[in-house]
C-alpha cells in the first residue's frame, strides 16, 4: 500500500508540466505550438536552447523532488519509492488531470525515475540511448533503448517482481508515447494523428454504409420496376390512339 501512495504522490508533483509553465513565460503555449509536445525538444525548436534547459532541469527536479518526499515518508520501503514515485510522476506529467489527460512523454522523467532507483544500471541504459542519438537514429528509437536496456540489466542482476513489472510498464508508455504520431506539425493539426483518433469511428461509419447499401439499390430496382411497365402502357395507348385516328380518317 505505501507504494501505491508513492504512485499518488508523484502523480501529483507531475502535473506540474514545466514546458507549459516555461512556455508561457515567453507567451507561448507548448500544447499549441511545434509539435503540441510540451518537453524539452518541443521547447528546443519552439523557443530555443535557454528555455530548453530550464525544461530539462524542471523534470528533473520534480521527479527528485517526490523521490526524496516518498523515501522520507516510508523508509521501510528502500529504494523503491525512488521507482514507484517516478512511475507516479510519469504518468502525471503524460496524462494531467488539469489538461484532459493529455501530455508530454516523459523521457526526462524516466531517465531521472531509472538513475535515482539503480544508479549504475540508469547511468548505463541512459548512455546506450545516447549512443543511440550519436549514430542519429533518432529520439524516438532513442526513449525506446533507454528502458529496454534498464529492464534488461534489472532482469538478469537485480531481478524481483516488485521492480521489474514498474520498469517495464514505464518503458512500455515511454515506447507507446513516442510511436505514435505528434497531434502538430509545426503548429499545425498532423491528419496523420487526427485521422488515427478517428479511426473507429470511421470504420463504424463505413460499415454502417455498407448495410445500408444494399437497401437503397433494392428501393432503388423496385422504382425502377415499378416505373416500366407505367412507361410501356403509355406508349401502348399512343399507339392505340394513333391507329385509331387513322381508322377515323
Amino acid at each position: 500500500m505505501d507504494l501505491l501512495y508513492c504512485v499518488g504522490i508523484g502523480y501529483l508533483f507531475g502535473n506540474f508540466i514545466t514546458a507549459e509553465m516555461v512556455g508561457r513565460i515567453h507567451n507561448k503555449s507548448l500544447f499549441e505550438h511545434g509539435s503540441g509536445n510540451p518537453g524539452m525538444t518541443n521547447t528546443l525548436h519552439v523557443l530555443g536552447k535557454g528555455p530548453a534547459a530550464l525544461v530539462l532541469g524542471g523534470d528533473i527536479l520534480k521527479t527528485i523532488l517526490a523521490v526524496v518526499l516518498c523515501r522520507w515518508l516510508f523508509p521501510s520501503q528502500g529504494a523503491m519509492p525512488a521507482l514507484y514515485a517516478g512511475a507516479g510522476v510519469m504518468l502525471g506529467h503524460c496524462f494531467p488531470f488539469w489538461h484532459h489527460f493529455e501530455g508530454g512523454k516523459g523521457v526526462a522523467v524516466l531517465c531521472s525515475a531509472y538513475i535515482l532507483f539503480a544508479p549504475i544500471y540508469g547511468i548505463i541504459a541512459l548512455a546506450c540511448g545516447g549512443i543511440t542519438l550519436l549514430l542519429k537514429k533518432g529520439v524516438k528509437v532513442a526513449a525506446a533503448v533507454i528502458p529496454t536496456v534498464f529492464c534488461v540489466l534489472i532482469a538478469l542482476f537485480q531481478f524481483s517482481w516488485v521492480s521489474l513489472i514498474p520498469s517495464l510498464l514505464m518503458g512500455g508508455l515511454e515506447a507507446y508515447l513516442n510511436l505514435r504520431p505528434n497531434k502538430l506539425i509545426d503548429g499545425k493539426v498532423n491528419e496523420a494523428a487526427l485521422s488515427s483518433s478517428k479511426s473507429a469511428f470511421t470504420s463504424q461509419k463505413d460499415l454502417e454504409t455498407k448495410t445500408e447499401a444494399p437497401v437503397c439499390a433494392e428501393t432503388e430496382i423496385l422504382e425502377i420496376k415499378t416505373e416500366e411497365p407505367s412507361t410501356l402502357q403509355k406508349q401502348i395507348e399512343k399507339a392505340q390512339t394513333s391507329k385509331n385516328r387513322q381508322a377515323a380518317h
